[in-house]
């Protein structure tokens, strides 16, 4: 188990090679200057570039300790929303702020007043596959919910909102891996060949979706965190 000083010499050598300039870039001139080099010509060109066996030992560490950033980023986002988001007078049962939830708590969020998800995942320009079908499972868990509480989904940008209110994809593509859900749906909503943009305007169309960009936009500006277009 490293210590303190490991992990933070080695994120000085990781912040340092990456703090030089934009990611993508720097691989892809990594990559220009490395064709047509010959044997013996490499050692001087990698040093020049900051290409290291100490940087490849620290994003190793790093990566290794920080695993579970994904828990992190969960719990003190939620944290900082729910400072904002609960209503005086609102009282929390305790909150699942770990990344997946723990079964006796079903939800990120439980009050006496709602129920709710957090997703803090940024799609990109990609197919963002994975994340379509977590951010319908959650939708379809918070529909089902018969507490009377509201009901809200939080995701990060439009991207989300965008898919599940105009995609054509069906709830059995989004659901194909999750046997508990997909008896879950079929057992309260029907027919898995239902399109999802069916879903959203139709069983679940009292699940507030909310982008927490436009919400909260002190905290969830996605220029805070260099990923703005």
């Amino acid at each position: 188990m490293p210590d303190g000083q490991e992990l933070r010499d080695a994120a000085r050598v990781l912040a340092a090679f990456i703090g030089d300039g934009e990611l993508t870039s720097m691989i892809a001139d990594l990559e220009h200057a490395l064709e047509g080099r010959r044997g013996g010509e490499l050692q001087d060109l990698l040093s020049s570039r900051r290409v290291s066996l100490e940087l490849l030992r620290s994003a190793l560490l790093i990566r290794g300790q920080l695993g579970r950033i994904n828990d992190v980023i969960h719990a003190v986002g939620i944290g900082l929303a729910l400072e904002e988001l609960i209503e005086p007078g609102e009282v929390l049962s305790r909150p699942s702020l770990a990344a997946g939830n723990d079964p006796s708590r079903p939800y990120d969020l439980e009050t006496d007043r709602r129920v709710a998800e957090f997703k803090f995942g940024r799609w990109d320009a990609g197919s963002n596959a994975a994340r379509k079908r977590e951010a319908f499972k959650d939708l379809v868990s918070l529909a089902a919910d018969d507490s009377e509480r509201r009901a809200e989904l939080y995701v990060l940008g439009p991207r989300p909102i965008r898919f599940l209110r105009e995609t054509r994809s069906t709830a059995r593509w989004a659901l194909n891996k999750s046997i508990r859900m997909t008896e879950l749906y079929e057992r309260r909503f029907g027919s898995l060949d239902t399109p999802i943009s069916a879903f959203v305007s139709g069983p679940a169309q009292a699940v507030a979706i909310m982008d927490l960009e436009q919400r909260l936009p002190h905290l969830f500006d996605p220029a805070l965190d260099g990923t703005s277009d």
